[in-house]
């Protein structure tokens, strides 16, 4: 009897293993199940090789063996910013993990210009640090050349679910970008953020500076963009983005140029220049140059203070500078006759430029301001080759008919 019942449950074994050999265990068709559904999100199907063998019976899987196996589809990993939402609404990180989770997940795919960094902040102004700001980087090889990306990305939690919103830096500045910096640049207390990016020509890099803001989980881009060379110093301070640079690194530019600093503030959903102000004038011309970008910026009186400057300071040599005098390149220092007739015209066109401007500000019009300082100052068609005398691109570029035009309509 005790050997009968040994034989039973030896035999019931045996069929429970049998039954196991021919099923699939409900883990098994789970675990299909998902392959599937990351295969979906991937852009890649689950192999069909993979599926026969699990499911077919011993017999079918040694016929398989000995016959050819296809092989399997390769598969496509997709593009960096479609391929992080997907992982996101999959993974959902805890709100205290989602900083990290961002960044090891970039870092995959970052080809090593710039460490992926995440900041956490209240962007909403509601109290909470629920919004975090980042730039991720991704290289693609298309036919053997290597293209680099940068994405700018903003994700905020929201009711227990994760905002995205995201966009990609201009291509030519192959994925060089970064966070400036977040501050409140409008004054309504809400922080917008300040992306930068480089452009690395011949001679010269030149950053590029663009606003975002965060509005009702819309990542809104404003209108304007401040593009500085040879940047040496980005920084928001009491509500406003400073940029301090401005020399271009080619001899063609001139030996004219002096740095500068752009002082930027956010207004009516676009960034604005409010003042640009720059290193210590030497000479007439620079002088006028400061009071030509002071009346840019709608700052009359300080621009009619450096015209007066202007008008009377002398210099005792040109020798650090380079003029065009009949076509010709030449050295400061040179031709001194010629040299003082440059002084002489740079110090009455700033006085006719003063005139003008003391003329809009008594409420002329622009055409009779111009016509009443021509007359008074005594301005002569002849001054325009000795204001365009300054060797080098980066000078403004006269004529007889821009006389009172805007500087920023001359460079």
């Amino acid at each position: 009897m005790v050997d009968l019942k040994l034989n039973r449950v030896a035999a019931g074994i045996l069929l429970a293993a049998l039954m196991m050999t021919t099923a699939c265990s409900p883990r098994e068709d789970a675990s299909r199940s998902t392959r599937a559904v990351l295969a979906a999100e991937t852009g890649s199907a689950a192999s069909p090789t993979e599926d026969v063998r699990e499911s077919a019976p011993p017999d079918a899987a040694l016929q398989e063996s000995a016959s050819f196996e296809p092989a399997k589809p390769e598969e496509v990993k997709l593009p960096l910013l479609d391929r992080l939402p997907s992982e996101l609404i999959l993974e959902h990180p805890e709100e205290d993990q989602f900083a990290e989770w961002l960044r090891s997940r970039a870092e995959q795919d970052n080809p090593g210009d710039y460490p992926v960094v995440v900041i956490r902040t209240d962007l909403d102004r509601d109290g909470f640090e629920r919004e975090w700001a980042a730039v991720v980087y991704e290289s693609r090889i298309t036919e053997d050349v290597e293209y680099r990306y940068a994405y700018g990305i903003v994700a905020a939690l929201n009711d227990g679910e994760y905002e995205w919103q995201s966009f990609v830096f201009p291509a030519e500045d192959y994925g060089r970008a970064k966070i400036e910096g977040i501050g409140d640049l409008s004054g309504d207390g809400k922080q917008e953020i300040v992306w930068a990016s480089l452009g690395i020509g011949a001679h010269t890099s030149t950053s590029t500076y663009t606003v975002s803001s965060w509005n009702n989980g819309n990542l809104d881009n404003l209108r304007g963009a401040a593009i500085v060379p040879s940047v040496n110093e980005a920084v928001i301070r009491n509500g406003k983005l400073s940029i301090s640079g401005g020399l271009i690194n080619s001899v063609g530019a001139g030996p004219w140029q002096r740095e500068y600093t752009d002082t930027y503030t956010v207004a009516d959903g676009a960034l604005n220049r409010e003042s640009r102000v720059f290193a210590e004038a030497e000479t007439p011309y620079h002088l006028l140059l400061d009071g030509l970008w002071a009346e840019a910026d709608g700052d009359a009186k300080r621009a009619i203070g450096y015209y007066k400057a202007a008008a009377s300071l002398k210099v005792e040599s040109y020798r650090d500078y380079a003029f065009v005098f009949g076509g010709e390149w030449v050295e400061g220092g040179t031709l001194e006759d010629e040299e003082k007739k440059f002084e002489e015209v740079v110090r009455r066109f700033a006085g006719f430029r003063k005139e003008r401007l003391e003329a809009l500000s008594r409420g002329e019009i622009e055409e009779r301001a111009c016509a009443a300082a021509a007359k008074k100052s005594g301005y002569d068609a002849s001054w325009i080759a000795y204001l365009n005398a300054p060797a080098g691109y980066a000078n403004p570029v006269w004529s007889d008919e821009a006389a009172c035009a805007a500087i920023d309509e001359l460079v």
